[in-house]
């Protein structure tokens, strides 16, 4: 071999080693960690804290192959929504890293997160055209973006108050279908309750904070609401009779100890066969119809929110939004567990594991829609249609939270059997500190 070819050969050894290392390294991620073109955030580790739910029982069980593809380990903690907020809330507050991805409901937290600089702004990553922003509800895209449309959160559950329906209990009075107004639910309850057996007519949540949001679709039915063009009406004679229609249903239909229930208390009672109906979410369905939790798996039946003085007025709401910590070191990685997490094919089979899905696309596909029972899926479909359907189930404003607290309290109060005099100053007393809280808007 003459020299000439020598040196060719040598050139191309060198030139194709050269390819081969820079097709196994890149620069350093956004974040700071990763080495790899395929996997530039490989050796990160992400704390994700989220509320419990169908779609997140789905995320847990196939994070291994988020985690294989993108050499990321992710963290996640399950915990109950108000326990969820508390750890955002202390986290960031502390301007601490430590939580990377939180789960949030937007009506609740999103004007107190975005103002106080908690959630990260996500344009340059929704931007992505493979993600598909623009395929998720436009409601629930205005739901986690601030005034101006900037995106702090993905919508990943929809949510509409529907009644459940344990058809076994209901068939053995001479029920085949649930109550169409107040007066047919008194009546229902009246024939189902049985005590002396261990069954009761309702499972309704009790604990005041927690109960607010199924509470709101009574206080609607009864042409109430918590204010009006910052005008507070907690006070008002429509809120106080929904406060005692609640309240009644708690104490003469439910289990003792409702008044400490939360969702997954009643959902819990209704699945051992021991209430004849549940008034909550639709997006908890699938532990109703779950063989392994549940004893009713093949008797639920469900039936759209009964019409009070007012119509039938459930919420349909976007409940849950996934955002990133301001405060992450993590953001790139952070975002890659939540393109994956809420990606359309993620989201197909979170459905048909029993989640609400705020994709347009997920609700188009048979695959998805075809692991709803029929019945749900017409009660989804009917209440969606609604008209009388309001878009929020609390107090949506800046210390939110705070207000719910404070009408919890109201709705305790009443619970306990307190007087139309002393009702009606505690309702007087909230109203007030729910209007200062207006005011300092």
């Amino acid at each position: 071999m003459n020299l000439k070819k020598t040196l060719a050969l040598i050139l191309a050894l060198v030139m194709a080693l050269s390819l081969v290392a820079c097709g196994s390294s890149s620069a350093a991620a956004p974040d700071g960690s990763g080495d790899g073109v395929d996997q530039p955030y490989a050796g990160t580790t992400i704390s994700v804290v989220v509320c419990t739910s169908a779609f997140m029982d789905n995320v847990v069980a196939k994070v291994g192959e988020f985690e294989e593809a993108t050499g990321i380990h992710v963290e996640i903690e399950e915990l109950e929504d108000s326990q969820v907020s508390q750890k955002v809330s202390v986290s960031c507050a502390g301007e601490s890293g430590d939580v990377d991805v939180f789960g949030y409901r937007p009506l609740q937290d999103s004007t107190l997160y975005i103002n106080n600089g908690w959630l990260q702004d996500l344009s340059s990553f929704t931007a992505d055209p493979d993600f598909d922003y623009q395929d998720f509800f436009q409601a629930s895209r205005e739901a986690t973006s601030d005034v101006n449309g900037v995106p702090y959160g993905i919508p990943y559950m929809t949510e509409r108050e529907i009644v459940y329906l344990n058809l076994d209990l209901l068939g053995q009075a001479g029920y085949t279908d649930g109550p169409t107004t107040f007066e047919e639910l008194i009546e229902m309850c009246d024939k189902l309750n049985d005590p002396a057996n261990g069954v009761y007519a309702m499972a309704l949540r009790g604990e005041g904070n927690a109960a607010i949001t199924q509470f709101a679709g009574f206080l609607y039915a009864f042409g109430g609401d918590f204010f009006k063009d910052g005008t507070a009406l907690v006070n008002t004679p429509e809120f106080l009779q929904a406060i005692k229609y609640y309240a009644m249903l708690i104490n003469d239909y439910c289990a003792p100890g409702s008044q400490n229930y939360g969702w997954t208390d009643t959902s819990n009672l209704f699945c051992q066969g021991s209430a004849a109906m549940r008034i909550d979410c639709d997006s908890q369905y699938a532990y109703a119809t779950n063989e392994s939790s549940s004893l009713i798996y093949d008797s639920v039946g469900y039936s759209m929110f009964p019409a009070g003085p007012f119509g039938s007025t459930p919420f349909n709401i976007t409940a849950w939004g996934l955002g990133i910590n301001s405060y992450s070191e993590h953001q790139g990685a952070a975002w890659e567990f939540i393109k994956w997490a809420t990606s359309k094919e993620m989201d197909v089979d979170g459905m048909i594991a029993g989640n609400s899905s705020a994709r347009t696309s997920t609700w188009e596909n048979p695959d998805a829609t075809g692991a709803y029972p029929t019945e749900l899926l017409d009660v989804i479909i009917a209440t969606n249609a609604n008209e009388n359907a309001v878009s929020y189930d609390r107090p949506v404003m800046v210390e939110g939270s705070d207000a719910r607290a404070k009408i919890g309290e109201l709705l305790t109060l009443a619970i306990e059997g307190a007087s139309d005099e002393e009702l009606q100053a505690k309702a007087d007393s909230v109203n007030d500190y729910v209007q200062k809280l207006l005011d300092a808007e």
